[in-house]
């Protein structure tokens, strides 16, 4: 028995060592489930949610996005460590719009995709469809802590 039970139970009978031994597992039972929720709210705190909007001119947004599927630099994104989800849509109001919503595990996770051919090559397929306007915006998950107060995303500062 932990020094902390024995010092918080009084001394019971014979008959009562079971109860003193319930009482000792659920109080270990109740730290290794904090300390589950302390880990799993610190890895879900690192992920990184990133929208990139472009434009383009004479349907180039939808011939990038397509050349990047067909070509399986997308796939290849996708199967990046860390990488959580990377999905193109097009604004219903806006047929030179392209909107990218990708999803990393973390920012070294992103740092990994940032240092890849794959960069390089999505880079080079923007150039080529004169992609331009480019708006991004960084969030990480909201929390519930006071010191994020309304709820808001929290904008980080691009590292592209």
């Amino acid at each position: 028995m932990s020094s902390f039970m024995k010092k918080t139970l009084p001394t019971f009978k014979t008959g009562h060592k079971f109860i003193i031994m319930i009482m000792h597992k659920i109080y270990i039972l109740s730290i290794l489930v904090a300390l589950l929720m302390l880990v799993s709210w610190s890895s879900h705190a690192q992920q990184i949610t990133i929208n990139i909007r472009y434009t383009s001119e004479n349907g180039g947004a939808r011939e990038y996005y397509k050349e990047m599927e067909e070509s399986g630099i997308a796939d290849r994104i996708r199967a990046v460590e860390g990488c959580i989800r990377y999905e193109y849509f097009f604004p219903a109001n806006d047929p030179e719009g392209l909107l990218l919503i990708d999803e990393w595990a973390d920012q070294e996770a992103l740092n990994r995709y940032h240092a890849s051919p794959m960069m390089k090559e999505a880079e080079a397929l923007r150039e080529k469809y004169k992609l331009s306007g480019r708006q991004v915006r960084m969030f990480q998950p909201v929390s519930n802590r006071p010191s994020n107060p309304g709820g808001q995303p929290r904008r980080t500062p691009p590292t592209l």
